[in-house]
């Protein structure tokens, strides 16, 4: 459609325009040209939330080096006077928004207006950003946050495969054995604490939805898949931002709540040095060293196998798409797939386990399995839903 051909000669533009001789998009991490900007809504019954928010961002280490912004979604003469007070502790640059009655909307339209003003406003600042990280109003910060962004803004900028930077990684469970140190590529969007670059809001502005855009970053529209174009986010192993109270998050979110309270969030200061060569992000790097894991990894019976946690993995389990709400449950992970271009990745006992989806280019890599899980599965699905071979059918 029209939208498709438009983002399509934007990015081609921007990728000429960006992309220096030698083939990078690198720029030197300058803290003045990164805006801080917590994203503000009025529906708060206190400012509790949004006071812990800016009091944490406040508390980073490095965080007096950027402007922090506070985007508020429109005139709210209780949150006005709030914000005053915050003023008064520190510098904070205050945009309040021209939305019209934003209580009569639907929450998802709230956001996605709200979120593409405040875009708009940053990148257009006389200051000339050229970095923006958007937090939600209800977060907590870890000790580090600022130097993972910093880290990590040196592969989004030289590597066109990767559009942003979240510091949420929302299978970062406490019981898994994640390393504070390491990063991972997912092509799962979260809007929680997120890194962007000037020239992604110009390319993405022109097909901004009126709805739900956090669903629209993650392809959950027929629009979506063309927004992200096959490039992926970085995010820590361990989490540097986690939501808490009583959050304005999107509708799709919601239910979310119930696995957001058990990432963990790093504890330890780390300096951006300390995440060592990132090198291994890369596209190519990476894909290779999962092909590996997929290769060599033994492949458990059916979905619903016991993961020998005694004996060395990794170990792989194929899925097919309506059946992944049966893994994830065995494993107390979200419904919805937080992925690696169809490959979900968890860390356990010491050991790596793999859900692939049997459509992904990753299951292709072991053809051999492919005919005997599906009849696996197809045999564990029906168990699950109570069929006994020796008794008929329900009708």
């Amino acid at each position: 459609g029209g939208g498709g051909e438009v983002l399509a000669r934007s990015r081609e533009r921007m990728k000429q325009e960006q992309q220096h001789k030698d083939g990078e998009f690198f720029r030197p991490w300058d803290p003045a040209k990164v805006a801080l900007v917590v994203m503000a809504y009025s529906d708060h019954e206190t400012n509790k939330e949004l006071a812990a928010t800016v009091d944490s961002l406040r508390g980073l280490g490095k965080a007096g080096l950027h402007d922090i912004v506070l985007s508020q979604e429109h005139e709210d003469p209780r949150l006005n006077t709030y914000v005053v007070g915050l003023q008064s502790q520190g510098a904070l640059k205050h945009i309040v928004h021209d939305t019209a009655n934003p209580r009569g909307m639907h929450m998802r339209e709230r956001t996605a207006l709200h979120q593409s003003k405040a875009m708009e406003k940053v990148f257009s600042d006389p200051a000339g950003y050229t970095h923006a990280i958007f937090l939600e109003d209800s977060v907590q910060l870890a000790p580090d946050t600022l130097d993972f962004f910093a880290a990590a803004s040196t592969v989004m900028d030289k590597d066109p495969s990767v559009w942003c930077v979240s510091a949420s990684h929302e299978l970062g469970f406490q019981e898994m054995d994640w390393e504070e140190t390491r990063m991972m590529r997912t092509t799962h969007f979260s809007g929680i604490a997120w890194m962007a670059r000037k020239e992604l809001w110009d390319e993405l502005r022109p097909a901004w939805p009126g709805s739900s855009w956090v669903e629209w970053m993650n392809g959950d529209s027929e629009a979506g898949a063309t927004v992200r174009d096959g490039r992926s986010c970085i995010v820590p192993e361990v989490s540097r931002a986690k939501r808490v109270g009583n959050a304005v998050y999107s509708a799709e979110e919601a239910k979310y709540e119930q696995y957001l309270s058990r990432i963990k969030l790093a504890t330890s200061p780390v300096d951006h040095n300390m995440f060592g060569d990132l090198s291994y992000l890369e596209k190519q790097h990476y894909d290779n060293e999962l092909a590996h894991q997929v290769t060599k990894a033994r492949i458990l019976g059916n979905m619903r196998a016991e993961v020998p946690f005694h004996s060395y993995g990794p170990f792989l389990i194929p899925y097919h798409k309506g059946e992944y709400a049966m893994v994830a449950r065995k494993y107390q992970l979200p419904d919805e797939v937080v992925d690696y271009d169809g490959m979900t990745v968890i860390k356990l006992h010491r050991n790596m386990i793999l859900l692939v989806d049997q459509e992904s280019a990753w299951f292709t890599l072991r053809p051999e399995r492919g005919k005997m899980f599906e009849a696996a599965n197809r045999a564990a699905a029906r168990q699950h839903a109570g069929y006994r071979p020796d008794r008929p059918p329900r009708r």
